[in-house]
């Protein structure tokens, strides 16, 4: 049977209300971003917050946006006296959970600190005649967004990076070191013998899988060992052939599949699954992501290099109500050490 996308909104934002999550006087996401959010058009959005204005639960503001009641339909909307912080990162399919714990940590620090937080992202920011938030926590911007990033915050708008390196000293940062995050990792797997290391998913122009990239690299130099560029698949090639990847596994040895990120690991799963390599028998599998709720359902033991994703969530918020009240609070640029979870791999044992 075919969703009713609509329903399925409303059903998501009133237990936003209801849990406290969108407080009364709180604005409702943009319908951009609720659009974006839940892969749907304009019009199945305005069906979910016209049913919402229907039940008293919202009002809408011609020009301003869609704000939540007291309950109501005929209780008039005051926005509450807080300080708003935008959240760019929520994503309602977010299956490997890295914007859910990004936001987790954002919402406990919030409601501690008694600031809401509000879903939006930097082009709306950029684009809108109002002012809509009072600081911004930006967690897709890459590299060719920095200097908008800044345009933001000289107009007004403090914000933090999440896990990316800004070249602008101004903008705040709150990272891991990807690169040498992973160099730790796959040279100590090297010295444990690990000699046929693959990267799975190479990347040059991303900020964050570059890094990876570049970590995988310098584990082989600084263990004197040649860089097996042979061993290396680019993400944008088995992204749109299912082949590439048996075809890969069928030719080469391997000791370890690198996977540096956590949505290209299923198509690994499946592609050893087709040429019938079983873990960790025949090879072991290291990610660069919080698995841990993927590494539960498919009962697969997958090593994984962990972020401290909703403490990074968290501090970001923490730094942008302390920048609120003291502007000239000195820039946050933060790095964060990550954990490795390791799952019978023989090399990191």
């Amino acid at each position: 049977m075919k969703k009713n996308l609509a329903n399925e909104i409303y059903d998501y934002l009133i237990a936003e209300i209801r849990e406290h999550r969108l407080l009364p006087g709180g604005q409702l996401p943009s319908e951009n971003t609720l659009c974006r959010q839940f892969y749907v058009s304009r019009p199945t959005v305005r069906k979910a917050i016209a049913r919402l204005c229907e039940g008293g639960y919202v009002q809408s503001r011609p020009g301003l946006g869609s704000y939540v009641t007291s309950g109501q339909s005929d209780a008039p909307v005051q926005p509450v006296n807080r300080l708003i912080i935008g959240i760019d990162g929520v994503d309602f399919h977010d299956e490997y959970q890295y914007y859910t714990r990004i936001s987790q940590g954002a919402r406990a620090a919030a409601e501690a600190a008694g600031v809401m937080l509000c879903l939006t992202d930097l082009p709306e920011l950029l684009n809108s005649p109002f002012r809509k938030v009072d600081a911004f926590i930006a967690t897709r911007v890459d590299r060719d967004d920095f200097e908008n990033a800044a345009l933001l915050q000289r107009n007004g708008i403090p914000l933090v990076l999440l896990n990316r390196y800004p070249q602008q000293p101004e903008l705040a940062y709150i990272s891991v070191d990807f690169q040498y995050e992973t160099f730790l990792v796959i040279s100590r797997m090297l010295k444990n013998g690990a000699r046929n290391i693959a990267l799975i998913g190479r990347q040059t122009g991303s900020v964050t899988s570059a890094g990876r990239t570049r970590g995988w690299e310098e584990a082989y130099k600084a263990n004197g060992l040649p860089v097996p560029q042979h061993l290396a698949v680019d993400f944008q090639d088995f992204r749109h052939d299912d082949d590439i990847l048996p075809e890969f596994f069928r030719r080469n040895r391997v000791d370890v599949a690198f996977v540096t990120a956590g949505y290209q690991l299923p198509p690994v799963l499946t592609a050893l699954a087709r040429v019938g390599m079983q873990l960790p028998d025949d090879l072991d599998v290291l990610c660069f992501d919080d698995i841990e709720r993927l590494c539960e359902t498919v009962n697969t033991p997958i090593s994984y290099i962990k972020m401290p994703l909703q403490a990074m969530g968290a501090r970001a918020v923490e730094y942008l109500v302390r920048r609120l009240t003291c502007p000239n609070l000195e820039t946050l640029q933060l790095t964060m050490n990550a954990s490795l979870v390791v799952n019978r791999c023989k090399y990191l044992l």
